[in-house]
């Protein structure tokens, strides 16, 4: 970290796509490089919000029946609603335990989700700007905007829809500015295709779960 961490900072909150921009015209000596703001604000993630997983802030919440067989829920704020009926949470230690297997498994995905986001962004917006390394550029940028936001939604879990909403709001103003979009449509449509692609982060953390939980054995849990 230097002194250019927070005028970057201020540009990713407030100014979609600005960052991202300035990187495509070779301004890049006055801005944290791409990579090193992702790391840093993953790491204040990490550092912050101790139980969630990913830019959605996935926890894991854990119940059992009286046969000891258990189910799994991951969500942003699991504990928000009713055990699902017949099953009674399981004791907080156990349940730690499970998210620290969850983690491990899962912490590639916030690398691989930012690859896959550029991918997608390529084959959406290749006519516009041919080069994958710039739509990696701005996946970075968006992913660090999303990590960030996320410190807010798991600290106050109640603002996790809020949050999300801002996350697809700030994407679109992305999208618009980067790729100088007349038709609305298109940006819509691009904004509609990544947000689903984000949000199916979801669809996976529940895939890898489901793995962690046939193949680990948690003390004191069935499987």
């Amino acid at each position: 970290m230097d002194g250019k961490i927070f005028r970057t900072l201020k540009a990713l909150l407030f100014q979609p796509g600005r960052l991202t921009d300035e990187y495509w015209q070779g301004r890049i000596t006055s801005w944290i490089r791409p990579l090193r703001i992702f790391l840093i604000v993953v790491a204040i993630n990490l550092l912050i919000v101790h139980d969630g997983v990913g830019p959605m802030n996935f926890r894991i919440g854990m119940y059992q029946n009286a046969s000891g067989h258990t189910t799994v829920r991951v969500d942003p704020d699991p504990d928000s609603r009713k055990p699902p009926k017949g099953l009674t949470p399981v004791t907080e230690e156990q349940r730690q335990e499970f998210s620290r297997k969850f983690r491990s498994a899962y912490s590639g995905a916030r690398y691989v989700s930012v690859i896959l986001f550029a991918g997608f962004s390529w084959l959406i917006f290749r006519r516009r700007q041919k080069y994958f390394v710039n739509h990696l550029i701005a996946g970075l940028h968006f992913y660090s905007f999303c990590y960030l936001l996320a410190v807010v939604g798991g600290r106050f879990p109640i603002l996790q829809i809020p949050v999300s909403i801002a996350m697809a709001v700030y994407l679109f103003m992305m999208v618009h500015r980067l790729y100088h979009s007349g038709k609305w449509g298109l940006t819509w449509r691009g904004t509609l295709l990544l947000s689903a692609l984000m949000f199916a982060e979801g669809f996976l953390a529940l895939f890898i779960a489901g793995i962690v939980k046939a193949g680990l054995h948690v003390p004191g849990l069935g499987h």
